[in-house]
């Protein structure tokens, strides 16, 4: 069975295209990015192709387009037909999607309802959703949601301490992200040890991150709250702040609500830390150098990351395993190193070679708590969900 994986953004177009019998192949896959742009560039990899050059794109129709154009012309497909149904990441499912959903008319409406919970995000996944529609034409489409993995936070870990008509009437309550790939990297991590009802904490760590403790395969916290904003620093996003600052900066720098958004998800985090790059291998790099401002980055995030593990291994009454993962999660060894130093009243221990090697397991078989990184894989998690509810 051949799945067209799609995460579309508001201005990209990532695509797979895998094959799935007996075992997993990736046949294709690439990226559009900067549609609309004229920096738009086009990435495409597949056994017998690799493309790299600038193109013309006005929107996500065309943009699917040249992606299917390209899977014949690479003779990766003869004919649209052998693609049997399309898989996309949806950002925001809201309390009514806890698992991954056929798309039809009515899904298509909730998503463009739940747009206003998500407005960077969702409206782009429709575009995916709709250019899909209208060159694959019946080809069975499946929603993948972010927030569905989460759904099954007890009230305590989702309620926000603010007056009930807001969670009644406008949904204010925390929903958490990136759930697609901390399922994933749970499941791979359970087949390495065995344990009845492990308690583990997963953190996705990359330009976006955030930090989830699951109880036997399901969620029970997760540092993103109502947005991908709170939770610990990232690339540009700040973080969890004191939600005075906002109105503070508002009334004393006479800023606009759009102004403080910008301020908060695109000129905060590592960014604004480190005075260098939002890119922690940047960041790393100028530390070296004894770059003080660096060095401080590094270390408000490593800290606010081992101050998350600790308060879930409270939530969670124990550590069987802890998973680093993301870009930063999978490659940072100094990363990893930095936060499981914290961790020593847990008896974490972390073995140098692995950790620096980046091996699937890096505690030694002394830790009291199993440490791995774990490459996660977003798009084979979606095409994996995508034929299990098309086989049913």
């Amino acid at each position: 069975m051949k799945i067209l994986v799609i995460n579309s953004g508001s201005s990209s177009l990532k695509f797979q295209l895998v094959k799935i019998d007996t075992k997993f192949q990736l046949l294709a896959k690439g990226i559009i990015d900067g549609i609309k742009l004229k920096s738009c560039k086009f990435s495409f990899k597949s056994e017998k192709k690799n493309i790299g050059t600038k193109v013309k794109i006005k929107n996500h129709e065309e943009a699917l387009k040249l992606t299917l154009e390209t899977l014949i012309n690479s003779e990766t497909i003869k004919n649209y037909k052998e693609i049997k149904a399309v898989g996309h990441r949806v950002v925001h499912g809201g309390e009514k999607y806890t698992n991954p959903t056929k798309i039809d008319k009515s899904v298509i409406k909730e998503i463009k309802k739940l747009s206003k919970l998500a407005p960077l995000h969702n409206p782009a996944n429709l575009d995916g959703i709709t250019a899909c529609k209208k060159l694959l034409g019946k080809t069975p489409q499946v929603a993948v949601f972010d927030t569905a993995f989460h759904q099954t936070m007890p009230e305590k870990a989702y309620y926000y301490p603010l007056p009930e008509k807001f969670y009644k009437k406008d949904q204010i309550r925390r929903y958490g992200f990136h759930g697609t790939s901390h399922k994933y990297v749970v499941v791979e991590a359970r087949k390495l040890f065995k344990k009845k009802k492990p308690k583990i904490i997963s953190c996705h760590l990359g330009n976006g991150a955030s930090i989830t403790a699951t109880l036997n395969g399901e969620s029970i916290d997760t540092s993103m709250g109502f947005t991908p904003l709170e939770g610990i620093p990232m690339g540009t996003r700040s973080g969890s702040i004191d939600p005075a600052i906002a109105l503070y900066l508002q009334r004393k720098k006479k800023l606009t609500p759009e102004k403080i958004d910008e301020i908060l998800n695109k000129k905060s985090g590592l960014k604004a830390l480190s005075q260098v790059s939002s890119d922690m291998r940047i960041i790393y790099e100028a530390s070296l150098k004894n770059n003080i401002k660096a060095i401080r980055a590094m270390d408000i995030y490593c800290y606010q990351i081992a101050k998350f593990i600790g308060a879930y291994t409270a939530a969670l009454n124990g550590l069987d395993a802890l998973i680093f993962t993301g870009g930063i999660g999978e490659n940072a060894f100094y990363i990893r190193k930095s936060v499981c130093e914290y961790l020593g009243y847990l008896e974490v221990k972390v073995s140098k070679k692995e950790n620096e090697n980046n091996e699937l397991i890096i505690s030694t078989p002394k830790s009291k708590v199993k440490v791995f990184a774990v490459p996660t894989n977003e798009e084979k998690a979606i095409a994996m969900e995508t034929k299990k509810l098309l086989k049913k």
